[in-house]
């Protein structure tokens, strides 16, 4: 993704490594080992979602948008209720075998059970699981949410505060320091709704009965007065290791804050358009300087585990947008946020992580091409050399 589409290009790899990436009339002159002809399929770098919720596969066509978003959540922890964990881990372990099938090899998993931290051990993804945190009230130490963590060579472990209204203040703070501390990139859910700016603008609104109906209200809150984006500032959470979920319900200001601290939004818009939130303000962000990255979210507010559906919606949204940048979204600027150069491309040092693709694409507008064709796009395989 760093470069123009090559027609009839190869990729030299040694060692599970791309040497070197041109078209193949110059590179077979000087390499003589194995060829592997992929003849008239297209050749990628593997897709990211680094945005999803495997454990809530088990809620797949089990919702439907309820007039308001915390209405949804509402439903969703009932019905999560409803299903046993060999019914839970079933459904997940599908939804991985799914996300192969769309051509997705980069995972970024968000789960606050650990149900799917075996099926990803054992899985050829490579990615990361944050660990949900929910804790409005901070009763719990941060140690007893580091139980499990697993040092992986495809898979790292990190934590995610689930949202600004649901993690208090002292906690979140916790969390981004241990992060810092570690390395790792930190995920959470930020401007979703517009329950969440009125909550945090006067501690009223349906989030505020949730809480206390779940008995998460804490009597010493005192609403920041401030935008989501805002308030994680004032919290000192913001930098170019925090990905921000959502990003839906922002202002130019916050767009602004987001560039000055090099976050990295991840957008999942099939998620907001399902619950009715809106849209990202994608082009806002860009000429910011930001460079977002994509997720699907779970199935419980998406039909599809698919990132080519993700940016469909956005290239109909935002037809202004150049057609490579849906693809940097899901390729290399995933990476970015991961902080793994090894990532997200096929140049010379990138991991040979490649996607082998047939589709009635081609030219030099393949990626507009490949836009506006998304369900003609067929996974044939993943390329491993």
């Amino acid at each position: 993704m760093k470069a123009s589409p090559i027609e009839d290009g190869a990729v030299l790899v040694r060692g599970g490594r791309i040497v070197e990436v041109g078209p193949y009339r110059l590179l077979k002159k000087t390499f003589s080992g194995k060829t592997v002809d992929l003849s008239d399929l297209i050749l990628l770098p593997v897709l990211f979602n680094l945005h999803t919720h495997l454990e809530l596969s088990v809620l797949r066509f089990r919702l439907t948008p309820s007039g308001s978003f915390i209405s949804w959540v509402k439903a969703l922890i009932r019905k999560r209720a409803e299903f046993s964990i060999e019914e839970t881990q079933k459904a997940a372990t599908q939804a991985l075998k799914e996300l192969w099938r769309e051509g997705i090899g980069i995972v970024g998993d968000i789960g606050n059970t650990g149900l799917t931290l075996p099926l990803l051990r054992e899985s050829p993804f490579i990615g990361i699981y944050f660990r949900e945190i929910i804790d409005f009230r901070g009763k719990n130490e941060l140690k007893n949410f580091l139980k499990g963590s697993f040092p992986n060579g495809r898979f790292l472990y990190s934590l995610s505060p689930h949202t600004p209204y649901t993690v208090s203040p002292l906690l979140i703070q916790a969390i981004k320091s241990w992060t810092r501390r570690a390395g790792l990139p930190l995920s959470i859910h930020v401007a979703e709704s517009p329950e969440e700016i009125l909550f945090l603008k006067d501690g009223s609104g349906p989030i505020r009965f949730l809480l206390e109906e779940r008995g998460q209200w804490h009597a010493g809150f005192r609403a920041p007065g401030l935008s989501p984006v805002a308030y994680l500032e004032r919290l000192g959470v913001l930098d170019e290791k925090t990905i921000c979920v959502h990003v839906v319900q922002i202002s130019d200001q916050d767009i602004e804050t987001l560039s000055r601290h090099r976050v990295r939004p991840c957008l999942c818009p099939r998620s907001n358009i399902f619950l009715g939130v809106g849209l990202p303000p994608l082009p806002k962000l860009l000429r910011a300087g930001l460079k977002p990255c994509l997720g699907t979210d779970s199935l419980a507010s998406n039909d599809r585990l698919s990132i080519f559906a993700e940016m469909e919606a956005l290239y109909h949204a935002y037809p202004e947008v150049s057609p490579e940048i849906f693809f940097l979204m899901a390729t290399l600027w995933g990476a970015e946020a991961l902080g793994r150069s090894d990532l997200g491309g096929l140049f010379p040092g990138a991991r040979a992580e490649m996607l082998a693709l047939r589709s009635p694409a081609t030219g030099k507008d393949l990626y507009r091409s490949l836009l506006e064709n998304p369900k003609k796009i067929e996974v044939r395989l993943y390329v491993d050399l």
